[in-house]
């Protein structure tokens, strides 16, 4: 019998391995449609630096503080390799700012329960900071990006205001206080938790199970 599930994505748009996460999960997701089932994909905020200043920072002193050093050459050789493995190129050494996510992760909850609109605007805020370096905590850039999912500038601005940005905060600190310490962190049907940029064999073999009965 086909069924569907549910798939909460715990992530952060500055974070590669999420970006890596999304690609792997799309396959797994592509394998499991093909088996005639569904899912549902809900994405919510975690900042990995939400101590950030709002106007964010210059990335060579986000790297010095965060790892050491300051050749994102050396710090990414790892996850450009797994990144390179998914057809995905971020470019580290051109990214100049590093962004506090709060603004980008209102943005996002700007979609709603619109699922496609929300895959879409975390696909294109991913591409942004990665690939073309435009300054994603920036409103004139995030405005930009949400009129071209198809957001209107009134359900934007919406996103924007305090009490949206002071939701994102309160979210994101509820996943660390649940215990999750990194992302991307896979929730399937509030059962099976998986954390990291899981392949999609993992993935797909977490919606398998999902479909055995609980037997509470």
């Amino acid at each position: 019998m086909n069924q569907s599930i549910d798939i909460i994505v715990v992530s952060d748009v500055v974070c590669p391995w999420c970006w890596i996460g999304k690609r792997n999960l799309e396959s797994a997701l592509a394998r499991w449609q093909s088996a005639g089932h569904a899912a549902s994909v809900h994405w919510q905020p975690f900042q990995l630096n939400p101590q950030l200043p709002d106007e964010g920072m210059p990335r060579s002193d986000y790297l010095l503080w965060k790892f050491g050093r300051s050749d994102p050459s050396i710090i990414y050789e790892r996850v450009s390799h797994a990144a390179s493995q998914v057809g995905l190129k971020p470019d580290f050494g051109g990214i100049k700012h590093q962004p506090n996510t709060t603004r980008a992760h209102a943005l996002i909850a700007a979609a709603g329960e619109n699922e496609t609109l929300q895959e879409q605007l975390v696909e294109q805020l991913f591409a942004a900071y990665f690939h073309d370096h435009r300054a994603i905590g920036d409103l004139d850039v995030l405005y930009d990006i949400g009129k071209g999912c198809g957001l209107t500038a009134e359900e934007i601005e919406r996103a924007q205001s305090p009490k949206a940005l002071d939701l994102v905060r309160e979210q994101s600190l509820a996943w660390s206080e649940r215990g999750i310490g990194g992302v991307p962190f896979f929730i399937v049907d509030q059962r099976y938790g998986l954390s990291g940029a899981q392949p999609a064999s993992e993935l797909f073999a977490c919606f398998e199970q999902a479909l055995i009965p609980s037997k509470s």
